[in-house]
C-alpha cells in the first residue's frame, strides 16, 4: 500500500480529520470529508487493515460506530498534520 493508494481513498483526509477531531462517528466523517460513502467506507477498512484506526460500536440504540487513530495512526496523523503546516507556510 503506498502513499498514492492512500490519497485515491480519502484516507489522508480521514487521518487528518481524526488528528484533528481525536474521534468522530461515521456521518461525522461523511459530513466533513470530501468523499462519497462508498469511499469513507473503503478507506476506513483499509486503514482497519493497516492498523491506523480503531471502532468501537455503542450498545445504545440507535448503535453508532466511533472511530479514533490507534498509537500508529496517531504517529502517521501528526505527521501528515505537520506536512500540511509546512506547505501552508510555503503559501
Amino acid at each position: 500500500m503506498s502513499l498514492r493508494d492512500l490519497e485515491k481513498i480519502a484516507a489522508l483526509q480521514i487521518l487528518s480529520y481524526l488528528h484533528k477531531s481525536k474521534s468522530a462517528k461515521r456521518t461525522d466523517l461523511k459530513e466533513n470529508v470530501k468523499a462519497v460513502s462508498e469511499t469513507i467506507y473503503s478507506a476506513l477498512k483499509v486503514l482497519r487493515q493497516l492498523g491506523l484506526v480503531e471502532e468501537s460500536v455503542t450498545q445504545s440504540f440507535p448503535k453508532t460506530t466511533e472511530v479514533y487513530l490507534s498509537e500508529k495512526g496517531a504517529i502517521v496523523a501528526r505527521r501528515l498534520v505537520e506536512i500540511e503546516e509546512i506547505l501552508k507556510d510555503d503559501e
